[in-house]
């Protein structure tokens, strides 16, 4: 029977941890960064509804509708990892990163 190892103290002087403040990094006081937004485009012209793009986006982002078609279900879900472009074999799609909205202040 092996002896059971011990188990692991604390130490000292480890900080105990912060609970994580809306806006702000952990341990920081920088801003934290906007998740990164994408758009999807299918190009109806030159897509076949081979259905590769939808079997191959891991985050389901893109399905097939009655007809064997692919639609974009839900972008805010498309992490831009591309691989629905990179599979499509008409070049049917396309995966970019959204522009911000501008927003202007009002006339005065």
């Amino acid at each position: 029977m092996k002896p059971k190892a011990p188990k692991k103290q604390a130490n000292a002087r480890e900080a105990p941890a912060k609970p994580v403040s809306q806006g702000v990094a952990p341990d920081s006081e920088l801003p934290i960064k906007e998740k990164k937004r994408f758009e999807i485009d299918i190009f109806r012209g030159w897509c076949k509804s081979c259905g590769i793009c939808a079997a191959f986006c891991p985050r389901e982002c893109i399905r097939l509708d009655e007809n064997g078609s692919p639609y974009v279900e839900d972008a805010d879900r498309c992490t831009g990892c591309g691989w629905c472009e990179l599979h499509c074999p008409d070049f049917a799609i396309s995966v970019h990163e959204r522009k911000p909205k501008k927003v202007e202040p009002p006339e005065d």
